[in-house]
């Protein structure tokens, strides 16, 4: 009967830690993806002060696409949250980029470690549960968790 109590907690606890590692993962995905988006944007911005006068195509949404022409490489503007956005020049964008894609990485690489964690933890917790299940084998009737 211990057993059986200490094989269901185990069965709830490695449920919980699994959906646990699943949400960790989910939200590792989305700090890789932001930090792809960030990344993406710095490069435009370092690309973009190399040109000269020229005319280049601008994404406005819906797959539409307007020609615009560089005249003024000064002025950049950045979103710091709650739909504010400052001007700034285009190196302070650039800088502003920078920080916020090793901020991305750090908290991408604390969920890491925490989604490993959590996968040893659930590792062990199998091991346990098969040391119980096959403690019970001899015992007849007894299903596989």
């Amino acid at each position: 009967m211990e057993n059986e109590n200490a094989l269901e907690n185990l069965l709830a606890t490695a449920d919980v830690l699994k959906k646990h590692i699943e949400n960790l993962n989910l939200q590792i995905q989305f700090l890789r993806e932001q930090k792809e988006e960030h990344y993406n944007a710095k490069l435009t911005l370092e690309n973009y002060l190399k040109l000269e006068n020229e005319e280049i195509l601008m994404d406005i949404g819906a797959n539409t696409f307007v020609y615009c022409k560089v005249s003024d490489k000064k002025r950049a503007m950045i979103s710091i949250g709650s739909n504010i956005i400052l001007e700034h020049d285009i190196p302070k964008a650039i800088q502003t980029l920078e920080s916020r894609i090793k901020d991305l990485e750090e908290a991408e690489k604390k969920f890491i470690q925490e989604a490993d964690k959590a996968q040893a933890q659930y590792a062990a917790i199998e091991k346990r549960v098969e040391e119980i299940y096959n403690s019970y084998k001899g015992k007849g009737n007894v299903q596989p968790p």
